[in-house]
């Protein structure tokens, strides 16, 4: 039987018998037998080496929760005072003009542009409420409007409305209206549309005329 008590013993007699058989038979024998029990150790820890290791196979469960929300383009989300809903700019007009100006919320969060609202899919309306401004029921003789922009002693009336068609007018009170969604997920204008109507033929003081509008969105 061949083993390392064995091998070390025939190791013994292969060294004595080198030099006390001379090239006999019995002494190729002994060959052979040497080392084949060197090879077969070898193999036995070749294969012990190959077999020591092991595996563990299973599964690794991967997570995410996502919640309603809603958020202006360019920000991560509502819940804060401080979210930039861009402007209304009405332009540039000859201090003589008269008639209507219309102008969408534009240069929000997102930069350039429409100031856009993104909710997700589930979320089917949008609360949203208007300030009355820091003029508002100012320069009714100059043309309609719940609101004002200021120039000096001077008031230019405005209005903004819930809708494109200018129909439905956010109260200066700040009340909420409803605003429907389409409930896809995809991005839409900010439902903040304004409109001057200046109807007094009087030319108004040249200069920059401003106000300053809190708006809150809520679902």
């Amino acid at each position: 039987m061949c083993s390392r008590e064995t091998l070390f013993l025939a190791g013994r007699v292969h060294k004595v018998s080198r030099y006390t058989v001379a090239y006999g038979l019995e002494f190729m024998k002994f060959e052979r037998f040497f080392w084949g029990c060197v090879l077969s150790l070898a193999s036995s820890l070749v294969s012990f080496s190959a077999n020591a290791g092991g595996s563990a196979g299973g599964k690794l469960n991967v997570q995410m929760t996502l919640t309603s929300s809603c958020a202006i383009s360019g920000t991560s989300g509502l819940g804060s005072t401080n979210v930039s809903f861009g402007s209304l700019q009405f332009g540039s007009q000859p201090s003589t003009f008269t008639g209507t100006i219309a102008a969408d919320a534009s240069g929000g969060a997102g930069g350039e542009g429409a100031t856009q609202v993104v909710c997700s899919p589930d979320v089917s309306s949008l609360n949203v409420s208007v300030s009355g401004g820091n003029n508002a029921g100012q320069g009714s003789a100059v043309g309609t409007g719940s609101r004002a922009m200021k120039l000096g002693s001077s008031f230019l009336p405005y209005e903004v409305y819930s809708d494109s068609a200018m129909t439905s007018a956010y109260p200066a009170a700040a009340t909420p209206l409803g605003v429907a969604l389409p409930g896809n997920g995809a991005p839409l204008t900010l439902p903040v549309y304004g409109r001057v109507n200046k109807t007094s033929p009087k030319a108004m003081p040249a200069g920059s005329y401003a106000d300053v509008l809190q708006v809150t969105v809520s679902w």
